[in-house]
């Protein structure tokens, strides 16, 4: 339970005005004593006290408040953000308010959350094409952890997709594999990372084919798998699908090279291992978080990222 003004006031024996001047800095200028302001800053340090973020945005101060909004809470990739996220705010004393999208689209209700919390700036964990929403937070740095539209007004963090796919095809071709054949949904980031595929198999005299699955985890890869030929290799929007196609090909007693992307934690632990993109994170989220603080002006920052080569490819 949150700690008041009053109870400070209660607990020592002085009045609300006197912890209030204490608290916001102006005991000094009136001629309260110092050591009074000592009793006060303590008591209010052992009791716990945290001003309200209302309270210091009504007093034109920053809220030191931060939003987040997650495009996906079953997607594990955007777990390892938030808990990266947390301890950037640790860090630099800010706190997080966590808000989420019940189908990639918000509603009003989804985004009630970031309008009650007076936030001093806005992180978006999650690729989309749509960005309408964004227009109520105007008044404050934006920051995207992933890709949106060419315009979108804020600073967006991403991976560079075109070198992640030339890293995936000049391993596949390093191991003999022209074929190659790409499993995803219809998601924009999906789209994106076909199309960057597509570029890089232009120039490498590699066929590309391409399975889209209504779904955009697991079961699209155990779907999509089991009309594949045997001599295709497979590469995937994200390791869940990944495994999805792993289990499939063993329960048909079959190899595939299979890649995936993202590097989640659980790619490393799935049997066999899985060939994948590592994205970043730690950097992704430093600057990410850094650009909100600082409120840089909208721009887009590219990060490499590293291929990982385990045995599944």
């Amino acid at each position: 339970m949150a700690v008041s003004q009053k109870q400070i006031a209660e607990q020592i024996g002085v009045s609300i005005a006197l912890v209030s001047r204490v608290l916001s800095g102006k005991a000094r200028d009136v001629g309260i004593a110092e050591a009074t302001i000592k009793k006060v800053l303590r008591a209010a340090e052992e009791m716990g006290y945290v001003p309200s973020a209302a309270a210091l945005t009504l007093k034109g101060k920053s809220s030191r408040t931060i939003g987040v909004v997650v495009y996906d809470f079953r997607d594990p990739f955007f777990g390892t953000i938030i808990e990266k996220l947390q301890a950037s705010a640790h860090e630099q004393d800010y706190s997080l308010v966590l808000a989420g999208f019940k189908g990639r689209h918000p509603e009003a209700s989804d985004l009630a959350p970031l309008h009650k919390h007076a936030i001093d700036g806005l992180i978006v964990l999650g690729s989309s094409d749509r960005s309408d929403w964004l227009a109520g937070f105007r008044s404050m740095p934006v920051v995207r952890i992933g890709h949106g539209e060419p315009n979108e007004p804020v600073v967006r963090v991403s991976i560079d997709e075109n070198r992640a796919a030339e890293q995936i095809l000049d391993h596949l071709i390093s191991k003999g594999w022209k074929r190659v054949v790409f499993i995803g949904s219809n998601l924009f980031v999906h789209n994106i990372r076909f199309q960057a595929l597509e570029r890089a198999a232009e120039t490498r005299d590699v066929y590309l084919d391409r399975h889209i699955w209504g779904s955009d985890g697991f079961e699209a890869g155990l779907q999509a798998a089991k009309g594949i030929e045997h001599d295709r290799a497979i590469v995937c929007a994200t390791d869940m699908i990944a495994m999805g196609a792993l289990h499939a090909l063993h329960d048909s007693e079959r190899t595939l090279p299979v890649m995936g992307f993202d590097d989640i934690p659980g790619a490393a632990q799935f049997i066999p291992p899985i060939s994948t993109i590592h994205q970043p994170l730690s950097e992704m989220v430093k600057q990410a978080f850094q650009a909100v603080v600082d409120s840089v002006e909208p721009q887009v920052i590219l990060l490499p990222g590293n291929l990982i080569v385990r045995h599944s490819a």
